[in-house]
């Protein structure tokens, strides 16, 4: 039986199985019969090849379609010798060979270079690497002089223009590099060109450090997986990497690149996994969609090959259901066969997964993730996370690495039901033309980048290293402490030097399970030391109908903008409340769909609260209309102790509403200073909590040991917290 780059024999021998008697792999057959649907409709229609047109207009449209259904039809055919689907791949790749060279290069309307099918040379990679495999897929039946029409005047004009025009992209280490490294050598093993796939691992300078495979696999990549541009990206560069490390083995070129870097690829594909919800989307860190997700193409391709290369199960819980629901993600390639069982004997419940720390940088010392996790009352995972890596951009490998956010210590909340402290991603309608040519808007950089657009501390209403790109590349947040291994209480706490001159921030968040609670609570402590005053804006954004607010909030006669630069002037201050004493509390109550959330806040200085929605100042309305609450302040010390509680039940249909008021009555902060805090909590039931949680290592006492004092009494623990109830 025959092997493929992205189909070995094993995986060819069970789809075809799967195709001739359906009952050996239920979910396989389901797989290729929605293909087969998929593309009898496109055989149906005549060849369409058309020339160039707008970015993210129907001719790229059109250009997209065409490689991914070439790339299906070849396997169609491998799976089932239906000569039609060979007629269609050889139609569309000598119909492309006809054109291509002729083809000016398309006038790009952003930095990066060119292609000729599309405006980005990236999109040409990818077009490549499916075009290439598929040729590989029908290359034995095909005669000679059709073989070399398309080798000479398809192929090698776009390998010359990945590898030798744009010699700059295929050396870069970032995801347009990884794509052409890929594209150029999958393409040089299907041509059985020894010198090209070299080129590809190895890069042009033969060196493996300055470009190619093995850079992008060495320098991208933190020890623990994590991608330099966040999670969107991560998934999109992961797609490549797992297509051209199948291709290396299952040629048998490199048959142990899986290996490589202490298995860098499993680790890499395991962390994508751990960023993502319990609903399976993924965090929106840096530039990156709301709704992408683990049923993502590099995604699911990433989770079949860990199963088959590494025999690695570890897969997100709501891999098995998003693939049920949506069967045609499953991917047709070495590791179908794995995935297909995975998800045929996943069980249906979901098991909450291990909080864990993930480091950044490509040598795990800038930064990380911090992920908190405990079981909810439906049985699923709640999912609490702090994000102080690297940038995520570095424009002096390429001027489209320019991805990341300038938000510090953020965090976000997932209640195993919603994304309840939300990011904002990207100002971006991803192919939508009208849309600025469906690229990044103007307010991607206005608003989106700002870290007033996150949930992090904004100093004196500016942006975290001042929106400069170079000054935040040189910085990253430091781990203060990670302790999880006492599931009712776990704590992760990290700071901030030079993101804002002459402040020191830090960040300690806790995911705490109370008895008398049905789901965890979420302690956010925010602090900050200067020598001189600053005002402070902390804020939250949220999802929902705004409830109730204690005190009142009083609505403004008109809205106005909150500020004028730096995100603010796309702020619209809706509601305001009066200034409160330091230490008194302020909650705010919203409705999201079915559940309540409240968050408490109370604050070391006078503070002032703040309702609005994203939108002022936009005249094409590229922002959405999203809430937000800023709590406001002044001072040179300053800390900001958050209770965030999900809670109750709303069934608008059965007109029901059970406990729409917090269970926690009170919240106050008792201690607060450099080395400590202490805040202390009521429920309805009457119980009394009070956790004490370190923000530096002890000093001047025995090592572990903390002291603080609380009206009058000395308290003393040893570790990062104690919980007294």
């Amino acid at each position: 039986m025959e092997q493929t780059l992205l189909l070995d024999r094993a995986a060819l021998a069970g789809l075809r199985a799967a195709y001739e008697a359906p009952a050996s792999s239920r979910l396989l057959a389901e797989r290729l019969m929605l293909a087969e649907q998929d593309m009898r409709v496109v055989l149906a229609e005549p060849l369409s090849i058309p020339g160039q047109g707008e970015a993210g207009g129907e001719e790229h449209a059109r250009h997209k379609l065409n490689y991914q259904h070439v790339s299906l039809a070849s396997q169609l055919w491998l799976v089932t010798h239906d000569e039609r689907y060979l007629e269609f791949v050889r139609g569309l790749l000598l119909g492309y060979s006809q054109m291509y060279e002729a083809l000016p290069a398309h006038v790009s309307k952003d930095s990066n270079p060119p292609g000729k099918l599309f405006h980005q040379c990236l999109n040409e990679g990818m077009w490549l690497l499916y075009a290439a495999d598929a040729y590989g897929n029908i290359k034995s039946q095909l005669p000679e002089n059709e073989r070399e029409q398309i080798e000479q005047h398809l192929l090698r004009p776009m390998i010359d223009l990945l590898v030798v025009q744009n010699a700059h992209d295929f050396d870069v280490v970032h995801n347009h590099g990884i794509w052409s490294v890929a594209a150029a050598g999958i393409a040089g093993l299907v041509l059985e060109d020894e010198a090209l796939v070299e080129q590809a691992l190895l890069g042009n300078a033969r060196d493996g450090v300055s470009g190619g495979f093995l850079a992008q696999l060495d320098q991208l990549f933190s020890p623990d997986g994590y991608y330099l541009e966040g999670p969107y990206y991560h998934r999109f560069a992961l797609r490549p990497m797992v297509l051209f490390a199948d291709a290396l083995i299952n040629s048998g070129v490199r048959p142990q690149i899986h290996d490589h870097r202490a298995q860098i690829i499993r680790k890499a594909i395991l962390c994508l996994q751990q960023m993502a919800f319990p609903d399976g989307r993924f965090l929106a860190l840096n530039d990156s969609s709301k709704t992408m997700g683990l049923v993502d193409e590099g995604a699911m391709l990433g989770a079949a090959f860990l199963l088959q290369q590494y025999r690695d199960t570890r897969l997100n819980p709501a891999v098995a259901g998003l693939i049920r629901a949506k069967v045609q993600r499953l991917p047709l390639c070495t590791g179908s066969l794995a995935l297909a069982e995975f998800v045929e004997q996943a069980s249906q419940s979901c098991e909450a997964r291990e909080s864990r720390f993930i480091s950044d940088g490509s040598k795990g010392d800038a930064g990380g993730i911090a992920i908190l996790r405990a079981p909810n009352s439906q049985g699923g995972e709640s999912m609490l996370y702090m994000s102080f890596g690297q940038h995520g951009s570095d424009p002096t490998l390429h001027s489209a690495l320019d991805h990341g956010h300038f938000d510090g210590l953020h965090f976000g909340y997932h209640n195993g039901q919603h994304e309840v402290l939300t990011d904002y991603g990207f100002s971006r309608w991803v192919n939508i033309e009208p849309k600025f040519g469906g690229r990044y808007t103007p307010e991607n950089r206005s608003y989106a980048k700002q870290s007033v657009a996150h949930n992090t501390l904004v100093v004196d209403e500016t942006s975290h290293h001042g929106l400069e790109t170079a000054r935040a590349c040189q910085h990253h947040g430091t781990l203060v402490c990670f302790e999880t291994s006492q599931p009712q209480v776990q704590y992760a706490s990290a700071r901030l030097d030079d993101y804002v001159p002459g402040v020191i921030l830090q960040r300690s968040l806790m995911l705490v399970s109370l008895p008398e609670l049905a789901e965890p609570l979420v302690i956010d402590l925010m602090h900050a030391t200067s020598d001189t005053p600053h005002q402070y804006d902390y804020p939250l954004h949220y999802q929902g109908q705004l409830m109730v607010a204690e005190p009142a909030l009083h609505q403004q006669a008109s809205p106005t903008a909150l500020g004028a630069v730096n995100g603010y002037q796309h702020l619209w201050q809706m509601n305001v409340g009066e200034e409160q004493p330091a230490g008194k509390a302020q909650a705010v109550t919203w409705l999201q769909d079915d559940h309540f959330v409240t968050a408490q806040m109370v604050c070391s200085a006078p503070a002032t609260l703040v309702q609005g929605l994203i939108g002022a100042n936009d005249p094409q309305s590229n922002l959405r209309n999203e809430p937000y609450l800023m709590l406001r302040s002044r001072g040179a010390r300053h800390t900001v102790a958050s209770v965030i509680e999900t809670h109750g039940v709303f069934d608008e249909a059965r007109e029901i509403s059970r406990d729409a008021r917090p269970q926690v009555t009170r919240c106050q902060l008792v201690h607060d200073s450099d080395e400590a805090c202490v805040l202390e909590l009521e429920t309805r039931s009457g119980a009394r909590h009070r956790l004490a949680l370190a923000l530096r290592p002890s000093e001047g006492h025995s090592p572990g040991e903390h002291v603080a004092e609380v009206a009058g009494e000395t308290l003393k623990w040893q570790g990062w917290w104690a919980m007294e109830s």
